[in-house]
């Protein structure tokens, strides 16, 4: 139990950095919002990610997001509406906050029941970005509940959003994509060979080195530098273990695993 509980925390935890704004810029999906409300809520979302989420207070984060969802649907927006789809993809993104609380704080079950609406709401959404997101959320819930034959089935389809554009957001999800595959082996939930992992980082490393999503690449060497120590490649695991810190120093992400 306390095993299943630490790996909802690294699903959770790599959800979270694979869904951040690039540096020095707002997210795409942000500045495509019509709606004032639903453009305001959003960015209260985003409010509570960084000063309660990314703080460590779930309790707290989980109240506003839940907070942020009634007064979406509030709004009374039909499929007819024109801003029907952007309240969808915000209340999503909402839903999304909340599993990934519910996940960190071991209540897996209440966020699996959140799994199904939250899909219904990116779909309905239209938006490619929200509904990748939404895959690889009910699939780390699947995998957290003890679900994963299903919950990789769903990360696959997670990484062919991801690998149908090429914006920030798409290279972003598709690089941590393949740093919960090295997870998963790691937590030894996947037959994979140290080799095999070290692949998956490299493959990180490659997608999110160029768009300098630090957080992700210090996660990727420091799974790398895993692997190389079950080979006996000590230097080399050692030279991870430094570009990790480095990357971390660079960010102030700290050791999310």
């Amino acid at each position: 139990m306390r095993t299943n509980h630490l790996l909802a925390v690294a699903l959770a935890t790599a959800l979270l950095l694979s869904c951040q704004a690039p540096p020095g810029r707002e997210s795409t999906s942000s500045r495509s919002s019509t709606n004032e409300e639903v453009f305001a809520l959003e960015q209260r979302i985003e409010s509570t990610l960084t000063t309660l989420e990314q703080q460590g207070e779930l309790e707290a984060a989980l109240e506003d997001y839940q907070a942020v969802e009634q007064d979406l649907l509030a709004l009374g927006l039909e499929s007819g509406d024109p801003a029907f789809a952007e309240q969808q993809r915000v209340l999503a993104y909402s839903l999304l906050r909340q599993g990934n609380m519910l996940r960190q704080l071991g209540r897996t079950e209440e966020a699996k029941l959140l799994s199904e609406r939250e899909i219904e709401a990116a779909r309905a959404s239209g938006d490619q970005i929200a509904l990748a997101r939404t895959l690889m959320s009910y699939g780390s819930t699947a995998i957290a509940t003890g679900d994963l034959e299903g919950g990789l089935e769903l990360l696959e389809e997670a990484r062919t959003e991801f690998e149908g554009g090429d914006s920030y957001d798409h290279k972003q999800g598709l690089g941590w994509y393949w740093i919960l595959q090295a997870d998963l082996a790691a937590a030894g939930l996947v037959e994979a060979a140290p080799e095999e992992v070290i692949a998956a980082a490299d493959k990180a490393l490659e997608i999110l080195m160029p768009i300098e999503n630090w957080p992700g690449v210090a996660r990727a060497y420091g799974v790398r530098a895993q692997a190389l120590e079950k080979l006996g490649r000590n230097e080399d695991a050692l030279a991870d273990w430094e570009s990790q810190l480095h990357y971390e120093e660079m960010t102030g992400a700290g050791n999310p695993g």
